[in-house]
């Protein structure tokens, strides 16, 4: 297998339309993350993104976008990417050391995988989910896999609490898809204030330049097969909850979403997302992606998950075996009495 690192800037027709037939040899690629318009948006906002080919008899089996700069590589979107990995067909089967080399690199993290990778999991360190809501055959068909198993009341106390908020503010409305900026600009806002209000100013990522680009950017796409979707729930004439997401032809990544805490005793957030759910099956998607942990509101409306493995790839392999230990030894660490010793002691001295 030949692999050739190219700059974004020669990403040319004939590569993307191998690149789309690609996306047609696994379901896992319905995810919008792995459209070619994804990269292009990245590669617009950024001027660090490649891409290592695979080539078999003159043919591209496999695609793997990544930034490098400063001898630093790593995946595209870095920490935006919530499904990483290789674009190939099943006669593709990387080296990953190789092609480690051929990228001059070495050393790439990566922590949304699929396990279903397996080129990746001699490197994976760790595994989590991603929970999945399963819209195939439509709402109606979604809202009784959810009823019949832990959640039988969830669709009639989202109901309960639309009439509620209905009565007191104002009549509930729902927007699938917005194109307007102040709406977006609004929806940031919004979850730059839920940042630094939970985590702290060093967690507002939309301060971050090419990341704003890239949300405004990703929000004009809109293209039958990759778009992005800013969605909102209003009661009366003010918006008090909303969602920016990218969606594929069938898959809607539940992304970024948003909700006014005045408004926390109506559960604006489990409305809207029961909304988007309802909206996403009548546009014709069959699944909504709610991304990788394990919060309590993607526990209640899932209906199944995709695993996704987290590792680094190294050059020397050595190098990464030398690194998983020691992740492993400081976890171990962490999970021991004297790690929790030490844990409540810091916290009594702040």
């Amino acid at each position: 297998m030949k692999y050739t690192r190219i700059h974004s800037s020669e990403l040319d027709q004939a590569v993307i339309a191998q690149w789309l037939a690609l996306l047609q040899s696994d379901p896992l690629y319905q995810s919008p993350y792995y459209h070619p318009a994804y990269t292009q948006v990245m590669a617009s906002v950024r001027k660090d993104v490649y891409l290592l080919l695979a080539e078999q008899n003159g043919s591209i089996t496999g695609i793997l976008p990544f930034h490098q700069s400063n001898g630093k590589t790593t995946v595209i979107g870095e920490g935006l990417t919530d499904y990483q990995g290789w674009i190939r067909n099943g006669a593709c089967e990387p080296d990953c050391t190789k092609a480690l080399r051929a990228a001059e690199s070495s050393r790439l993290d990566f922590n949304h995988v699929p396990t279903a990778f397996s080129e990746f999991a001699p490197f994976t360190w760790k595994t989590s989910r991603s929970l999945i809501m399963d819209l195939s055959g439509g709402y109606a068909a979604y809202q009784q896999r959810v009823q019949t198993g832990r959640e039988a009341g969830l669709f009639k106390k989202i109901e309960t609490s639309v009439r509620k908020l209905g009565n007191k503010i104002g009549p509930v409305r729902f927007v699938w898809h917005s194109a307007s900026s102040s709406d977006l600009q609004a929806l940031l806002a919004g979850k730059s204030d839920q940042f630094v209000r939970t985590l702290g100013p060093q967690a507002d990522i939309f301060q971050t330049t090419w990341i704003r680009q890239s949300m405004e950017m990703l929000h004009s796409a809109q293209e039958p097969l990759f778009a992005g979707v800013l969605s909102g729930l209003y009661a009366g004439d003010v918006m008090i909850a909303a969602h920016f997401g990218i969606r594929s032809a069938h898959t809607l990544h539940y992304w970024f979403p948003w909700y006014d805490t005045r408004y926390s005793e109506y559960s604006p957030g489990l409305i809207l997302l029961a909304r988007c759910a309802e909206a996403a099956a009548e546009q014709g998607l069959s699944m909504i992606d709610l991304g990788r942990g394990e919060q309590a509101y993607k526990q209640r409306f899932s209906t199944g998950h995709i695993s996704l493995s987290e590792g680094v790839l190294t050059v020397p392999a050595w190098r990464g075996g030398l690194l998983r230990a020691f992740w492993k030894g400081r976890e171990q660490f962490k999970s021991s009495a004297f790690g929790e010793q030490l844990r409540s002691l810091k916290k009594h001295l702040r």
